[in-house]
């Protein structure tokens, strides 16, 4: 057996170990919810980052199988040729890794559907642009987050839903996740009237648990939980969107935890809220920034990106303290001693090993 076959197959066999431990625990982030992937480490194609997530974080065994993007709700209308491009390119990117596409509709810019049935056209627009592209929309969250980024009352948030469902169920062969909610203070009160206009009742609930993990606390998950229909009984709950930060934003007052402050609280993600809610899916928010970009307590989103770039283009990209916890839990965050990504599969071999950091 030649020294390459010998490395590859320890590569395998150390791959099937740790995706069956996470396995066994129920206690995996599977998921990736990040809009910077077109642009990591500046270009997608030759990019040294895509090349360690496609090796270790995908190629691994049962880690991550999905991706989510948040996308301008009318991006196909002509008005917005940036966000579609962007758009498009993701599709391409994600497919080319063999993940499973899920999007989540918004507004960026303040501009909303003037009814539901305008929003049921932009929706089938996308969707079919996806399906031509030759990457068919898996999942359709009909809002991201709206009692809060999203900002639509609950009985628009439920009709965007029902059109979602209908447009999946008659055509597009897509799944809703309704929901999407922060696990906000509000979440109680705006869930029941979100729940009281929809028709029908997804199974699949969608929640954003950043107060839990921030604040450690079950309680803010719970409270979204114990409102779903019959308390949440044969629902399928998935975490759309979640992060562990280093930097906290108490009532505008910016909170510096520290690395070793993200570390605990993606520990306390995975080892305590995913361990006991079960979540049937776990989307992580983010990987890494695009464009090599660093980030800091006054970047866009927060803090929580899983890995910092390297000091300049010769250096790898590298591992945060959280990462180790998002991967299982247990081990050293992993590195890889890889080569850039390559777009055609038959084209790779294996140019590197994982190691512990």
């Amino acid at each position: 057996m030649t020294v390459r076959r010998v490395i590859g197959a320890c590569l395998t066999t150390l791959i099937l170990i740790l995706g069956a431990s996470a396995q066994a625990l129920g206690t995996y982030v599977d998921g990736i919810s990040d809009q910077s992937i077109p642009l990591w480490d500046g270009n997608f194609q030759g990019s040294y980052f895509a090349g360690l997530f496609r090796d270790v974080w995908v190629d691994g065994q049962l880690h991550i199988t999905l991706a989510r993007y948040v996308v301008q709700w009318n991006a196909m209308s002509g008005d917005y040729p940036r966000y579609r491009s962007e758009f498009e390119a993701w599709l391409t990117d994600v497919a080319s890794l063999g993940l499973r596409p899920e999007v989540s509709l918004t507004s960026y810019d303040g501009v909303y559907p003037a009814s539901s049935g305008e929003y049921r056209l932009q929706l089938e627009q996308l969707l079919g642009r996806a399906r031509a592209l030759g990457h068919p929309i898996v999942y359709v969250e009909a809002w991201n987050e709206p009692n809060n980024q999203g900002s639509e009352p609950a009985v628009t948030a439920a009709r965007f839903t029902n059109q979602a469902s209908a447009a999946c169920a008659q055509e597009y062969d897509c799944t809703v996740v309704a929901g999407n909610f922060e696990d906000s203070a509000n979440v109680a009160a705006y869930e029941r009237e979100y729940i009281d206009n929809l028709d029908p009742v997804p199974k699949i609930w969608g929640v954003h648990p950043y107060n839990s993990v921030e604040q450690q606390s079950e309680a803010p998950f719970l409270n979204f939980r114990e409102h779903l229909p019959d308390g949440g009984a044969g629902d399928r709950i998935w975490f759309t969107e979640v992060t562990a930060r280093r930097c906290s934003d108490f009532a505008g007052r910016l909170v510096e935890n520290g690395e070793q402050g993200q570390a605990r609280r993606a520990r306390w993600l995975v080892d305590t809220l995913m361990r006991n809610a079960q979540p049937e899916h776990v989307f992580y928010y983010e990987f890494l920034l695009k464009e090599r970009r660093r980030p800091s307590c006054q970047a866009e989103g927060g803090d929580g990106a899983l890995y910092l770039p390297g000091d300049d283009l010769a250096e790898p990209d590298r591992p945060r303290l959280a990462a180790s916890y998002i991967w299982d839990g247990e081990l050293e965050p992993l590195g890889y001693l890889g080569g850039a990504f390559m777009a055609n599969p038959a084209q790779r071999a294996l140019t590197g090993a994982m190691v512990g950091l």
